[in-house]
C-alpha cells in the first residue's frame, strides 16, 4: 500500500472484466474538479479491497470510463468488528463517529432506534457518502457494511451468529469491554442513545447472549462511546 500514499483515490462499484466507470460525484470530481482527461492514469477502489491502476479511455456527460492497467488487493481485515449505535439528536455527531470509525477500520456500522432515541431517523445516502470519503482518505479500501434497524428488538434478532456480543451501558456493569473481549474473534458492541438503554432493552440483550460491559469511569457521549468501543476492540 505504500506506493499509493499521497495518491488521490476514486471509488466505484461499476467494475467489469477490463473496465471501470465513474459516475455521479466521482465522475464530476474527476473531470470537473481535478480536470482529468482521456489518457490520464488514476487510482480507483471498489471498496472490496482492490486498488486499480486505470487509464481514462472516454469521458461523457454522465460518466468516466477507464481501462484497468493493474490491480492490487489488500486482505480483508480480521476479525470483524461491528458497532451498533443509536442516532444522535445532532446528526453531525453521528456523522463524526462514522467518519472516524471508517478511518480506524470497522467492518460494519449498524444504526438502530432504541427506546430512548430522540431522532428516530438518519440519512442513509449521506452516511454512505461519508463512509466512501473516509475510506478513500484513509486508504482503508474495504467499505464497511451499513445497516439500519427500527428497534433494539429487531437488531437483537439479526445478530445471533456473532461470536462475541456486548452491550455497553451506564446501569452498573463492572466488567470492562477491554478485559472481556477476545481480540481474535468477531464482535458486536451496542451503543445506546443519549439517555442510555432502558432496563427492558438491557434485559432483552442479556437474554439474547449479550454481555453487559463498561467503557470506563467517564460518562461518554454516544458518538464518543462508539469510537472508544471500536478502539478497544481493535486493541488500541
Amino acid at each position: 500500500m505504500k506506493n499509493f500514499i499521497g495518491m488521490f483515490l476514486f471509488y466505484t462499484n461499476l467494475v467489469s472484466e477490463n473496465q471501470l466507470r465513474l459516475t455521479e460525484d466521482e465522475h464530476q470530481h474527476c473531470t470537473k474538479v481535478l480536470r482529468k482527461q482521456v489518457g490520464d492514469d488514476i487510482f480507483i477502489t471498489d471498496g472490496n479491497g482492490h486498488i486499480y491502476s486505470a487509464r481514462i479511455s472516454n469521458i461523457s456527460k454522465s460518466e468516466t470510463v477507464c481501462n484497468i492497467l493493474s490491480t492490487e488487493t489488500k486482505p480483508t481485515p480480521y476479525p470483524n468488528i461491528i458497532i451498533a449505535i443509536s442516532p444522535t439528536k445532532n446528526a453531525s455527531r453521528l456523522e463524526w463517529f462514522v467518519e472516524k470509525a471508517v478511518e480506524i477500520g470497522i467492518s460494519e456500522i449498524i444504526v438502530f432506534n432504541a427506546q430512548r432515541t430522540e431522532k428516530k431517523s438518519f440519512n442513509h445516502s449521506r452516511i454512505h457518502k461519508i463512509m466512501v470519503s473516509a475510506m478513500k482518505q484513509s486508504l482503508n479500501v474495504h467499505l464497511p457494511t451499513l445497516n439500519y434497524y427500527e428497534s433494539t428488538k429487531l437488531l437483537l434478532a439479526k445478530t445471533k451468529e456473532v461470536d462475541q456480543k456486548f452491550i455497553a451501558h451506564c446501569e452498573g456493569p463492572t466488567l470492562s469491554l477491554h478485559a472481556s473481549m477476545d481480540k481474535s474473534k468477531d464482535a458486536i458492541v451496542l451503543i445506546g442513545p443519549e439517555g442510555d438503554f432502558t432496563l427492558q432493552e438491557i434485559e432483552m440483550a442479556l437474554e439474547n447472549g449479550f454481555k453487559a460491559v463498561t467503557l470506563g469511569d467517564s460518562r461518554l457521549r454516544t458518538e464518543t462511546a462508539g469510537l472508544v468501543a471500536l478502539m478497544m476492540a481493535k486493541g488500541y
